[in-house]
Parts: structure tokens; sequence; C-alpha cells
């Protein structure tokens, strides 16, 4: 097969032109200075691929490249991993310089790649070697993409299926060989590389936050392993996992429903479903996520709930809906952001985070009903606490509507027009014909081309009511912050819920809600039932004032 690879010649050669020469150049080379030895990285990478080399040594200098590359990759995507879109320029120049350099490590692997399937003698004996080193570039590249709210366009998996097709046909894909930079003392294959692409997709992790990202794309690496390459579907289907799909022949990732075709494939997930459930089962006796080869930074309850995720997205043949979607237009006023929310739901008020006790609050009651406002001297203690932060509040973005169900809507706008937004930030809406702003959350947004921004909304299904919460700890009680009290519509079979700051909820917590300025409720939390970058929504039981 033909990779579209320049020609080479002896013009510009970059800084060496062996891996010996090459490890002595690394010793200069500012590891500290992530961007500034990517920088460094890239400039040579690209005259590397232009310059005539025996292509041994080529792959050596590759070799010899990689670690460090992957080193400094790895600190430049703290830059733009779980940033909200648009990105700023100076994270977008990180996301962009990141791409380019897995793309030109990329081509000088396929170039090694190349060589060795023309029967390249001197290449031969590291074919495998270099299969796996060519397809792991691709996961590599893939999660940066995915880093920066991108997906991988056709072109990415045309390639990269054309790749594992010639991979296959060598007879080469399952044959085990070392990879220290990517699974330490652990062997791999092409196959794996291969299959932890297709896992990450299946995984929709556009949806999860930067650290559950983090993880997913650890896990598929690491468990790309267990997925075996078939032919035709596996005959007995009823111990057996759900298998993915794909076509290799196409420029699709894998996918639940069977495609016909002369490149079909199938990755048997079974090896891959045992696993995954010893390990959710473990988690629910008590085992640390760490004892499991989880990860040290892997915590619970999010440990179980991500491996259930990905149980049903890679084993069980996906995530239904729980609403059916339909086709919709019109303008959505949009407001992100837990304050500015908060500022439009309690009509145009800023918040102050002023500690107000039971005697504060009932003098501010009697104030009220002989005066009928508050006292002058109240409010100018207040005009000297307040944070009034209005630049961007008073503007609601304008988004157009692409489909809905009962509790979710799918928007787009221009990428430039508007608030950033990103995955787990709460928000309100105003669909077409509604009356009033429902809260809700970012699902996911993602940046679908050069120009335009997408997002899906989870919506919550009660009203909302703009309130003041503070814990009470040991007869202390903290400062007023912002959330929202939800209720139920009358009718309905749901049941209220509390939305407060990231970080309030802990089991039995106590906590006062100030409604309206004056009125108290006294809350028990007793379970979250959706969390976000910056909310937690929480079922509660309402105690005795």
């Amino acid at each position: 097969m033909s990779f579209d690879l320049t020609s080479t010649g002896n013009e510009q050669p970059p800084a060496f032109l062996t891996a010996i020469a090459c490890n002595d150049w690394l010793a200069t080379v500012p590891l500290t200075n992530a961007v500034q030895a990517q920088s460094m990285f890239l400039r040579q990478l690209s005259l590397l691929h232009r310059y005539a080399l025996p292509t041994t040594e080529r792959f050596a200098i590759l070799e010899a490249l990689r670690g460090p590359v992957s080193d400094a990759q790895e600190d430049v995507a703290k830059k733009f991993a779980g940033r909200p879109l648009p990105l700023s320029p100076p994270e977008q120049s990180a996301l962009e310089s990141s791409l380019t350099v897995w793309y030109t490590l990329l081509l000088g692997y396929l170039r090694c790649f190349d060589a060795a399937t023309r029967n390249d003698d001197a290449l031969a004996p590291h074919i495998t070697t270099v299969a796996q080193r060519t397809i792991s570039v691709f996961a590599d590249w893939q999660v940066d993409l995915c880093r920066g709210e991108q997906l991988p366009d056709a072109a990415y998996w045309k390639k990269l299926n054309e790749i594992f097709s010639v991979v296959e046909s060598l007879g080469i894909a399952a044959r085990a060989v070392n990879d220290p930079v990517r699974h330490g003392n652990t062997q791999t294959s092409a196959l794996a590389a291969f299959s932890e692409c297709q896992l990450l997709h299946t995984a929709c992790p556009f949806e999860l936050p930067a650290r559950h990202l983090a993880w997913v794309a650890r896990w598929a690496r690491r468990w790309g392993t267990k997925l075996q390459l078939l032919k035709a579907p596996p005959e007995d289907i009823r111990t057996r996992a759900v298998p993915l799909s794909l076509d290799l022949g196409s420029d699709r990732p894998a996918g639940y429903a069977p495609r016909p075709a002369p490149g079909g494939r199938w990755l048997d997930t079974t090896d891959l479903r045992q696993s995954l459930s010893a390990r959710i089962a473990l988690l629910e006796q008590g085992r640390a996520p760490a004892d499991m080869q989880l990860g040290d930074d892997v915590t619970q309850p999010a440990a179980s709930q991500l491996l259930n995720r990905v149980l049903v997205r890679w084993c069980k043949g996906g995530a239904a809906r729980a609403q059916e979607r339909h086709a919709a237009s019109g303008a959505v006023r949009f407001i992100a952001g837990f304050e500015a929310v908060h500022f439009h739901l309690s009509g145009g008020k800023s918040f102050s985070k002023t500690k107000r006790d039971d005697a504060t609050l009932r003098r501010e009651r009697e104030e009220l009903e002989t005066f009928g406002q508050h006292s002058h001297r109240r409010e100018s203690e207040q005009a000297e606490t307040k944070e009034v932060l209005l630049e961007n509040w008073e503007i609601m973005d304008d988004w157009r509507l692409l489909d809905e169900s009962a509790f979710g809507l799918r928007i787009t706008r221009p990428l430039r027009e508007g608030a950033r937004i990103g995955t787990g930030q709460l928000i309100a809406v105003q669909p077409p014909g509604a009356d009033n702003f429902s809260l809700g959350a970012v699902r996911w947004a993602l940046r679908e081309s050069s120009q335009s921004l997408s997002a899906g909304l989870q919506l919550f299904a009660s009203s909302p009511r703009a309130v003041g919460v503070r814990t009470i700890e040991n007869g202390q009680r903290s400062l007023y912050r912002e959330a929202f009290l939800l209720i139920a519509p009358p009718g309905s079979e749901g049941t209220g819920s509390v939305v407060v700051p990231a970080g309030i909820f802990h089991i039995g917590r106590i906590v006062e809600l100030l409604v309206e300025a004056t009125t108290i409720h006294c809350l028990k939390l007793t379970r979250v039932l959706d969390r976000g970058s910056e909310f937690e929504r929480c079922a509660y039981e309402k105690l005795p004032a």
C-alpha cells in the first residue's frame, strides 16, 4: 500500500544522524521545560522525516526519541486537557503543537513500516515492533485529540484501518513485543494498540471530565491486550460478551452494529468483561482501586461508576438512550456557570457570601414586616461586601437547537461567539417555546470543526429556585454560598432536590437553605443524584426548623 510519504534528500540534516548522536543531543534538551523541549523535538522530527537515512538507523533514532517525546507531550497536555471551549489562544496553540508532534512522529514510523513491508532485509527482524509502534502513535494522538474535546476524523480512521489491515495480512497482529515506554515490563502487540484506539472511542471520551478521561485512556491501553480479533462473529453469543464490529476497508471506528463487508472484523471482549466484572465486585467488597492496578490516583466511588460505564460500552453493546431523541430547531437562550446562572435566576441580584446568624435573620424579618424593606444600614453593609461580577452575566448566548428528548438537548453555535463551556458545567437554558429557564448540566462539548461548537445538555426535571446554602458542622455555620432548590412539579412522580457547589455533599450532612433572604429550611443530604465539575445535585430529607 502507499502511505503518500514525501521523498527524502540530503539537504538540511537533523542535529543527529545516528542513535548514539541522538542520545548525546537529548542530553542538551531542557526536559524540565516541556514547551521548549516540544518545539525542539518537532523541528528535529520534521528534519529527520525529510532526510535520507538507512531504515535501521532511522528506526533506532525514533526509538531513542520516543520516550522523551512522550514525557514532554504529557506535560504540555496539561495546558489544554479538560479546558472549556473554545480554547484560549495559548491552550489552542499547545493542542495544535502536540497534535503536530504526534503526526510527525507517526510519519517517521510510517516510513519505517513502509520499508519493512517492502522486504527491507535490514528491518525485517523488527517488523512486528515497527507495526506496534506505528499504531501506538495513533493511540497517543487520539488521546490528545480527546483531551482537546475533538474526535478523530474519517481520514484518521481510514489510515488506521488500512495500516492494521496490512499488519493482519502479514500475520503479525497478535505477535508479542516489548514496549517499555507505554507498557513497562508487560508485553503488548499491534492488535492491542489497535484495540486501544477502538476502546477509547467506544467509551465516549468526550462525555468524561479530564480526570476520568485519563483513567479510561490508561485502562484502554492496559486492557487492549485482552481483545481477540475474529473474522466472523462468535457463534455462542449467550456466554460471550457482545463483540465490537468494524470494517477494515472503511473510514469508521468500531461500533456495536454488525457491518457485513469484505473487511468486516469483530473484536471479542469476553476476557475483558470477566476482568471488569471481577474488579467491580472487589470494589464493592471494599478493596482499594490501587490494589487492582487501576491506578494510584483512582478513587471511590468514581472507580466503580466508571468501570460500570465502560463495561456497558465495551462488552454489552453500548448504552441505550433513556429517552428517544427527535429533530428540532429554533433559538436557545443559554447561560453557563454556577454564579452566572444564580445571578439570572435570582432576578439579577448579586449574591453576598456574608455569614448571617439566626438573630440577624430574625431582625431582617422584623424590618421587612415593619418597613417593607431592609434597613438602610443593612443595605450599606451589603454594598460594602458585595462582589458585583456582571461583565458577562448580562449577556446570554444564542445557540441553535439540533435535536431534543424529554430531558436533553443537542445544540450548536459558532465556535468563537459566546462564553466558554465545558463538560460538567452547570447551565440554564430556555428552549424554543418555553416560558422559563430550566436548570441542567453540560454532558459533553465538542469542537466539531474550526468554526463550530456543539454540546449535549441534560435538563433537571424540576423548577429551579435560586437560594443560599451553608453547612453546619459541630454547631458551626459556614458562609452562605449560591445554591438552587429544585421543586418537583405538582402531580409528578419526581422528588425535589438541591443543587450545591461541588464538595459540599457528605452523606447525612446538615445544611441550611436561605430562601428569599429571610426563610430558612434545614435539610439533611442523603445521596448524590448528579455530579458535575462545579456542582452536586443531591436528594435530601427536610428537618424540623
